[in-house]
């Protein structure tokens, strides 16, 4: 190509990748057809021309998110590099990824469904500027006053200046009665009305053991251990799962939570986990289908994609 084409070539890339014109605007602009333009723009990339750098948004492995996605089909996927290898660390950083998440899907008029978790608390700091929607809590009550679904309800519903609907009982009762009867009161009532309202749920991943999930610690001992006898590896919302995914009835009657078909019919439900001891309780969740997106850590991503 001579020097005359090559500026023509110069200049079409320029107006187009820098100045944001339009093929039809540029074809225009020189008497060409769209199609000689775009194949133009093909030629100044593969000559070297041009060249695009694509930087990686700072802390979220793009390769791994990629893979995490496609493998699991899901909506949403995050898979966040710690700087640290401390547990600690890495459960702040995946937060702060959540919390990125949240103000960038969210839309007004949309309603957040909000889980239970230590992990799933961190993201109240990291929540700055969110649309008007309302907040409705999940699940029931478990940890302390400041790592439960309701203070982050009552959290968020301040950003998001939109109502709120706690849902303040225990996560798992004593038996079933007790669950229909306390369902009967009107504030806790007016929580699972609004469960069907959800657009965008955030649910917790636990593991079955006392350190991994706060359903594990709402049960007695023998209860937990019989439960992981009878498979029991995962939960989220206090919905049981097997290693597979498959779902476990267990707590069902007793749970003061949205149900398994509540859950599944909510557009998008995140899910949020950090730590190596997660890693097969998020794959069970992964796989479970109750879930259209993650964040979570680089290590948990990769041990659920091998």
């Amino acid at each position: 190509m001579g020097p005359d084409g090559l500026f023509q070539r110069a200049v079409i890339a320029r107006r187009y990748y820098l100045e944001g014109r339009t093929r039809v605007e540029i074809a225009e602009e020189f008497g060409l057809s769209r199609f000689k333009v775009a194949r133009i723009l093909e030629e100044a990339l593969e000559s070297g021309m041009v060249e695009i750098t694509i930087h990686d948004p700072g802390s979220i492995d793009v390769e791994l998110s990629t893979a995490l996605q496609k493998r699991y089909s899901l909506q949403h996927a995050y898979a966040v590099a710690a700087e640290s290898k401390n547990t600690a660390d890495r459960v702040e950083a995946v937060a702060k990824a959540m919390a990125d998440l949240l103000q960038s899907i969210l839309r007004e008029g949309d309603v957040i469904g909000i889980d239970c978790g230590r992990t799933m608390t961190r993201i109240a700091p990291y929540v700055h500027a969110l649309p008007q929607c309302d907040v409705v809590q999940l699940t029931g009550l478990a940890g302390g006053l400041t790592s439960n679904g309701a203070d982050l309800t009552r959290r968020i519903s301040e950003v998001t200046g939109g109502r709120s609907w706690p849902l303040y009982a225990p996560y798992v009762v004593a038996d079933a009665r007790t669950a229909a009867s306390l369902k009967s009161t009107p504030p806790i009532e007016a929580a699972f009305a609004n469960h069907a309202r959800v657009t965008c749920a955030l649910v917790s991943v636990g593991g079955w053991t006392a350190e991994a999930s706060q359903v594990y610690t709402s049960v007695p001992e023998e209860e937990a251990a019989a439960l992981y006898g009878a498979g029991v590896r995962a939960e989220t919302c206090g919905l049981l799962l097997d290693a597979d995914g498959n779902r476990v009835a267990g707590l069902d009657e007793r749970r003061m939570g949205i149900t398994e078909a509540g859950l599944r019919a909510i557009p998008t439900v995140v899910a949020i986990c950090a730590g190596a001891e997660k890693i097969a309780a998020t794959r069970a969740v992964l796989r479970s289908g109750l879930v259209s997106g993650v964040v979570t850590d680089t290590e948990v991503a990769a041990a659920v994609l091998d």
